[in-house]
């Protein structure tokens, strides 16, 4: 083994040695540095007049930063539906590049292949708004079906138990009410109106004779376990938002309704119970399963996120990420 003690190979090994702490080992294979997203300042701008084009509105640095969020989301989303080679194998891309290709070449009769490879070859594969949609929806579809199993009885029952109010039935409320017209009683109405209020409070609970002192209405006088969308139904959302407000068990008013005034008598006011897990087991797994599928789709985004450098021109954007 006395080769090994050669001053001739100490001197080769040395400078390989060199070589690979300088260059990196010359075997191993480097991945390609990932290509930045990047929005411009041209971009921001850009996204701002779209909004303001579709709302009205100036948008608010909070909007801003939400546009652009969007937008890398969508650029993130479209770069991995390319690299799955999602634009190779969805026959609507194709399709709608085919004819965009009609259009623009002057070989309408040419063979769909053809203009397919014309179209990828112009890029319009990677910059045509149509596509990009196609191939962001299509990856954000893809990510949030992954791997997804309903949920066991087991959990789902947890899920259920920590959204049980969110099922509760909307509180229903029976209450009388006695209408005082507008257009009956004319410039009579407010001494009318307060007349009347003083006489059915004198009465104490709401007796039949107490409705006959009012004005023909086309609802009963008593009604009763009605929502508050079947009170806004019938009588207007702000009587049904007053009436709400309304202490049980004592004449109040007047509120006014479309129709004119009412004073009214609270009986009772039912909240309903959360029904049981069978009964709404239907809405409970879909709500479940958007959750999750949110979560894959927001997990996706995040690994993407963490993949590509981010050369970002917002001011908005920027503070919000490190908020």
């Amino acid at each position: 083994m006395r080769w090994l003690r050669a001053p001739l190979l100490h001197f080769v090994a040395g400078g390989f040695a060199l070589f690979c702490a300088t260059h990196g080992w010359p075997l191993a294979e480097r991945a390609p540095a990932a290509t930045p997203v990047v929005i411009t300042a041209a971009d921001v701008e850009r996204l701002r007049a779209d909004y303001t084009r579709d709302t009205g509105l100036e948008p608010t640095a909070a909007d801003e930063a939400a546009l652009v969020e969007k937008a890398v989301e969508e650029e993130l989303l479209l770069r991995e539906a390319v690299a799955r080679g999602l634009d190779r194998h969805d026959r609507s891309v194709r399709n709608w590049l085919v004819e965009q290709m009609r259009v623009l070449t002057e070989e309408p009769d040419a063979e769909d292949e053809r203009l397919y490879e014309r179209a990828r070859a112009l890029g319009l594969d990677r910059s045509d708004l149509v596509v990009r949609r196609i191939l962001v929806q299509k990856m954000r579809l893809l990510a949030a079906r992954l791997d997804e199993r309903p949920p066991d009885a087991d959990t789902l029952a947890a899920y259920y138990a920590g959204h049980r109010g969110e099922y509760r039935p909307a509180e229903a409320v029976s209450f009388w009410h006695v209408f005082v017209s507008s257009d009956a009683r004319g410039p009579a109405l407010e001494s009318d109106t307060t007349a009347l209020l003083a006489s059915v409070r004198d009465g104490g609970r709401p007796p039949i004779a107490a409705m006959a002192a009012g004005d023909a209405f086309p609802a009963p006088a008593h009604l009763v376990g009605r929502t508050a969308t079947q009170i806004a139904t019938v009588f207007g959302p702000a009587f049904a938002d007053a009436l709400a407000r309304v202490a049980v068990g004592a004449w109040v008013g007047p509120i006014d309704s479309a129709y004119g005034r009412h004073l009214v008598w609270v009986e009772r006011r039912d909240a309903g119970a959360p029904p049981p897990l069978d009964a709404v087991r239907g809405r409970v797994v879909e709500r479940w399963q958007a959750e999750q599928r949110a979560a894959r789709v927001a997990g996706l985004l995040r690994e993407l996120a963490g993949r590509h450098p981010m050369q970002i021109e917002s001011r908005a954007w920027r503070e919000r990420s490190r908020s």
